[in-house]
């Protein structure tokens, strides 16, 4: 009976000094393939890109991103797109920061369109604030 409450109260104290999981320990990307086309300024503040695809329409790359908010919170996400050619040089004058509201616990899609058909590559340049 006595070694039951003392694994009651140490299970207790255990969970009173357990690290709760913050929005700097979301991982950006849910898979490593995703966040290699990541480039993430600082914190993303708990927002998780889930999916990416890209394919090519009349010639010219597009890419849809899912971004999801693990959080209770809102947060303003800015987003752009950097476009590279084959030889991974910039291709055409770079894009404005786009700013969206991810609502806690919802997701938003992003899509971006290549500038011409000498894109061949893309990553999401990224940084986020809490609302």
């Amino acid at each position: 009976m006595m070694s039951k409450k003392i694994a009651v109260c140490t299970a207790v104290v255990a969970a009173c000094f357990a690290a709760p999981v913050m929005a700097e320990d979301v991982p950006n990307a849910v898979s490593p393939g995703i966040a290699a086309k990541l480039m993430v300024r600082g914190t993303l503040e708990g927002v998780q890109v889930t999916d990416l695809r890209s394919q090519r329409r009349n010639d010219v790359l597009v890419v849809q991103a899912e971004m999801y908010n693990t959080t209770a919170k809102d947060v303003r996400v800015y987003y752009r797109f950097r476009w590279t050619d084959a030889a991974g040089m910039q291709v055409g004058d770079g894009e404005v920061w786009k700013p969206l509201m991810i609502l806690g616990k919802q997701s938003q899609l992003v899509k971006g369109t290549a500038y011409g058909p000498q894109a061949a590559d893309f990553k999401i340049e990224m940084s986020a604030e809490p609302r």
